[in-house]
């Protein structure tokens, strides 16, 4: 019963987050205080984190936000992940065009394994093949779960 209602309060904050990008992707750049030059593009930092159990394997996923435009496909990762660690990308590569004033936004799911107790800062990146983007997550492995 223990481990259900943590897979249920984690179904609802994936939830919430979901609803609270699309609110937030819905305001123009000017809005959420992108200055995103015509033209380019920007991978954003909207200061993601995840609080785990250790020693115990979690999924979790983070999302991949861009605004501006882009002529080529962005792809998109991570990378300094712990060792074990296997994700996916239900959406990638993010295709040609624009985030007309909003956030294109795209996640990458991933299973960590056992970890020991500490913090751990790998980066989500993004790529137009000339330019390469990233910024910081941070996992922090502890007693119990939730930050």
């Amino acid at each position: 019963m223990f481990r259900s209602t943590f897979g249920v309060a984690r179904l609802a904050l994936g939830l919430v987050t979901a609803l609270a990008l699309v609110l937030v992707g819905s305001q123009p750049a000017a809005a959420t205080g992108g200055t995103t030059p015509p033209g380019s593009w920007q991978l954003t930092n909207i200061g993601q984190r995840i609080c785990i159990p250790a020693g115990e394997s979690w999924w979790t996923y983070f999302w991949i936000t861009i605004g501006g435009e882009w002529s080529t496909p962005i792809e998109v990762g991570a990378r300094g992940l712990p060792v074990g660690t296997t994700t996916s990308l239900p959406h990638a590569p993010i295709p040609p065009g624009s985030s007309d004033g909003h956030t294109a936004v795209n996640l990458i799911a991933m299973t960590l394994p056992p970890l020991p107790f500490g913090v751990y800062r790998p980066e989500l990146t993004a790529s137009d093949g000339t330019v390469t983007q990233s910024v910081p997550v941070t996992i922090r492995v502890q007693e119990r779960w939730g930050c």
